[in-house]
């Protein structure tokens, strides 16, 4: 365990889109610092270290993870090569962040999550919706009864956008996942959910591009879900109880808005009037200025970046605490997720 107020010093493994929205979060978090970035070359490094004020610029991730003064490492190389970038980080004793999908299945999921057991490391799967205030409310109102016992959810995630360059499952579908195990998931049951139905098209380059699926969760609790990467949805999520609903709108995977109705009555037809809650992203990160020659402010790259802030702000108390896995997203938790999209993608 580090001091609660201890700087906590970061390395970007990698150089696009969302490493430039994360650099721009924890450089404005609180006793932390963006000490050094990792690219597939030096030029790459340079590059993205110039253009956001980062001192140490490494040409390979080796390098960078292998840095002494560095305490996390943020994952953020090409899809493919989570895996072995988050068993490097650990291998050289570092914690870490990786971005979703950190493993293809729970198989290498587990290897990882073993070898950082070993190392006594901190890892987190940036699965970012877990640490949104808005989805610990959803818990909150479902813990409370608010809405009765629940017995189902749904979620979609579909964008037309990346068809056959990665796995729809992995790339939107593991979002769903998360979800429903995060509405659904009752911790004084015991056993596992299980894939009850599946479907999925393939594009050309064998990749998935649209699945769906129903899970059964223990007590009798069903939950499906659908993503694509070939067309649009609403991109949604409703929670459905026997004495009303819990709705999440678009972006339901980084939400700020949870909307509660009531219905009772014969048929369920007699509807209270819907409470709304809102969170607001943090006032305080905003989008930053280049410190190359540009000068410029590109802003976040991604729907709601401004909430990456509540999962780094996770890692870096988990980090001072010397844990070694979160509490709002556990290494279980995590495993069961990609063990469904596994199981799902086989059943498919």
């Amino acid at each position: 365990m580090t001091e609660a107020t201890s700087t906590v010093r970061w390395a970007i493994l990698g150089s696009g889109a969302i490493a430039s929205d994360m650099v721009q979060i924890l450089k404005q978090l609180p006793n932390c610092e963006v000490l050094a970035v990792g690219s597939r070359s030096v030029e790459g490094a340079k590059r993205f270290g110039d253009r956001w004020g980062i001192p140490r610029q490494y040409g390979s991730y080796e390098e960078a993870a292998s840095d002494k003064d560095v305490d996390v490492c943020y994952i953020a190389t090409p899809s493919l090569r989570h895996p072995q970038d988050c068993l490097l980080a650990i291998k050289n004793g570092k914690a870490v962040l990786c971005e979703k999908s950190m493993a293809p299945n729970d198989t290498i999921a587990k290897e990882i999550f073993d070898a950082a057991k070993e190392a006594n490391v901190l890892v987190v799967h940036g699965v970012w919706s877990r640490f949104f205030p808005a989805m610990q409310k959803v818990r909150q109102i479902i813990d409370s009864g608010e809405i009765g016992e629940i017995r189902s959810a749904r979620a979609s995630f579909c964008q037309n956008d990346g068809a056959g360059s990665c796995s729809a499952l992995l790339e939107t579908g593991i979002y769903c996942a998360q979800f429903l195990q995060w509405v659904l998931e009752d911790k004084d049951v015991s056993g596992s959910p299980i894939v009850r139905g599946a479907a999925k098209t393939i594009h050309e380059s064998g990749n998935d591009e649209h699945v769906t699926a129903i899970i059964e969760f223990p007590s009798k609790k069903i939950g499906s879900f659908e993503c694509s990467l070939a067309h649009c949805s609403d991109r949604s999520a409703t929670i459905y109880g026997s004495g009303g609903v819990i709705e999440i709108p678009f972006p339901f995977w980084c939400p700020t808005t949870v909307k509660v109705t009531k219905m009772t009555g014969l048929g369920s037809q007699k509807w209270s009037e819907p409470e709304l809650y809102e969170f607001p992203l943090p006032a305080d990160i905003v989008a930053l200025k280049t410190e190359d020659a540009d000068a410029s402010t590109p802003g976040f790259n991604f729907c709601n970046s401004q909430g990456l802030a509540y999962e780094a702000a996770e890692v870096n108390r988990c980090f001072r605490e010397g844990l070694t896995e979160s509490p709002s997203f556990t290494t279980a938790q995590c495993i069961d997720i990609l063990r469904l999209i596994t199981e799902i993608g086989n059943y498919a």
